[in-house]
């Protein structure tokens, strides 16, 4: 078998060995039954997945710490896990954000004869406490509400500050304290606070926690002491397995912090497995991000990083890694030149690639940009939803604008359900703005317990029980007809990308100013963004950077971030001085 072909990556080996062709899936010849012949590289990358796999699954420690990186297959492990457990086996999975939870509930809910749960972490805690505990109105907005009526009571309270108190669990904190007694009055929780009285409730009534077969915990490098803590706390009653990266850390800004799964990586006692394998990004990509790793760390980044390796699984990735073996930068002459060679690029890759639509949700493209600085990504939706060649019954485009997040229907729905609902009342007030003074005399003549609908006008009251009880209480959304199909391409910022994979990345911004902010002190949280904004492609990535005005000089200057400048130059494909006369 000398000198032969692999049936799997096509490349020569001295030596090639059978394996059965499910375990490669991706093999060049499409042989989905049998035996293929397959080369050392890819036997050993497959059997050593394999052996992460089962050494995971086999252990039988109660606490069990899982390292991935991206695209390293932690929802297929997962899945694994919950197979392996008896028929009725009931599961609950909590990770950070919605974006991973839609992926995740798609894979692990369809699980033949095992309760599965995928929630948010606030998700669990707004279930749990509504469920039982207490029936509160959830209203992820009252810190808002209660904002405005500490302005009206001249209390020292900011949104920002509750969140950092309720994070670090400060109970004595002042405006969580007088959060507490404004959601009180108003039997409310919002986002946060659900968090923290769950936390409360379950470390003062253990014999409550709930229990499942397994608890599993994905993303746990961006939970806050608050969050580590209920996850201590259902470790009592519970198998877990927790899982993570510190090198994709994004919600310091949120108190979040990696020291957390770092303490339990150092932990002796601890069960620790490393997922190494990337099956989602090219050798370019995967070598890309290894690089960038390694040079910022010399640069006193990242300080006690887990240590890890990263590798590109080569059995599945072979054929991408080989179309696309480089980084596409672009370098733009101006914006829109950008936002015209973002869609000059996908058609060409459309037609290059022969992409049909699909009915999946997953998009094919991913666009993504600051979000301090919306014009990249308001340029680019402009120029696709504009153009004659990106036809709507083919294309789909999304991009989620931010939308008013308290309306005065908000507050007619709970008045209409109950008339006397100082919550309902307060948000209609809120929204419709009536006299200061009076609205100033209500929220401070409620603290006497009165209740805001005997405190105000009954014209008033009259008028808006009118216009409630008038109300459908509908969203106004059109009953949903089927997912169709088309090529979609979806729009997001640089934290909203968290969670998101596509085809094919472009990514908006990388200048100095943007990311990094400022070159000369670079911060952990911009590293580990430029990580995931490096790892979100499973076939080409393409940064775009335009030049900058000097408005002292009055010139065009290139201000090409510090960190696309930390990728090493073979790694890249340069495409210089992008114009117009180019992008026609």
């Amino acid at each position: 078998m000398g000198n032969m072909r692999c049936q799997n990556c096509n490349i020569r080996g001295p030596k090639l060995f059978y394996k059965k062709a499910y375990d490669y899936p991706k093999n060049c010849n499409k042989i989905k039954e049998g035996d293929i012949l397959v080369c050392a590289y890819c036997k050993e990358q497959f059997e050593e997945s394999e052996n992460i796999l089962k050494r995971i699954i086999d252990s039988r420690s109660e606490f069990r710490l899982v390292i991935g990186g991206p695209g390293t297959g932690k929802t297929y492990l997962f899945k694994s896990l919950i197979e392996d457990l008896p028929e009725g086996s009931k599961v609950l999975v909590i990770t950070f954000i919605n974006n991973l939870v839609e992926g995740l509930n798609e894979q692990l809910s369809q699980i033949v004869g095992r309760d599965v749960s995928v929630r948010t972490l606030h998700s669990f805690c707004k279930g749990f406490l509504l469920g039982g505990v207490h029936g509160y109105e959830y209203f992820p907005e009252l810190p808002k509400i209660v904002e405005r009526d500490a302005a009206f009571l001249e209390v020292a309270f900011s949104k920002g500050g509750l969140s950092h108190e309720i994070a670090n669990i400060e109970r004595e904190g002042s405006n969580l304290r007088f959060f507490l007694s404004r959601a009180e009055y108003y039997d409310a929780v919002s986002h946060n606070d659900a968090v923290y009285r769950v936390y409360l409730y379950l470390k003062e009534h253990l014999e409550k926690i709930p229990k499942y077969a397994f608890v599993i915990i994905d993303e746990y490098q961006d939970f806050n002491s608050i969050e580590a803590n209920i996850i201590g706390l259902l470790a009592k009653n519970n198998k877990i397995v927790i899982s993570g990266d510190d090198d994709q850390a994004l919600y310091r800004f949120k108190s979040a912090s990696p020291e957390f799964i770092r303490d339990l990586y150092k932990n002796a006692d601890t069960d620790k497995h490393f997922l190494v394998y990337c099956r989602r990004c090219t050798a370019a990509l995967v070598k890309a991000t290894d690089a960038f790793i390694n040079k910022a760390e010399k640069c006193n980044l990242l300080k006690n990083r887990i240590p890890k390796n990263f590798k590109c699984y080569w059995p599945d990735k072979f054929d991408d890694s080989r179309n696309n073996p480089k980084i596409i930068l672009g370098k733009c002459s101006t914006d829109l030149v950008a936002a015209k060679y973002i869609k000059k690029r996908i058609l060409e890759i459309v037609d290059r690639e022969r992409i049909q639509p699909r009915s999946d949700l997953e998009p094919e493209f991913l666009i993504i940009g600051p979000s301090k600085i919306s014009h990249y990504l308001r340029d680019v939706h402009k120029v696709l939803t504009d153009a004659n060649d990106i036809n709507p019954d083919i294309y789909e485009i999304e991009y989620k604008k931010e939308r008013e997040t308290i309306t005065v229907n908000d507050g007619y729905e709970l008045v209409k359900e109950n008339p006397t609902s100082n919550l309902g009342w307060r948000i209609i007030l809120y929204c419709d703005h009536p006299d200061a003074d009076k609205e100033k005399e209500i929220i401070h003549e409620s603290l006497n317990g009165k209740t805001i609908a005997e405190l105000l006008p009954a014209e008033y009251r009259k008028k808006h029980m009118d216009i409630a009880k008038s109300t459908s209480g509908e969203d106004g959304k059109k009953p949903s007809e089927g997912v169709t199909k088309k090529i979609r391409i979806r729009l997001t910022s640089y934290l909203g990308a968290k969670g998101l994979s596509a085809n094919h990345v472009f990514v908006l911004g990388l200048i100095n100013g943007i990311l990094p902010e400022n070159p000369y002190k670079v911060s952990d949280d911009e590293v580990c963004q430029f990580i995931v904004l490096l790892t979100r492609a499973r076939r080409s990535l393409s940064l775009i950077v335009c030049k900058s005005f000097d408005r002292k000089k009055k010139i065009s200057k290139e201000n090409l971030s510090t960190f696309v400048s930390m990728i090493p130059r073979q790694l890249l494909e340069i495409i210089d001085n992008i114009r117009a006369s180019d992008v026609r």
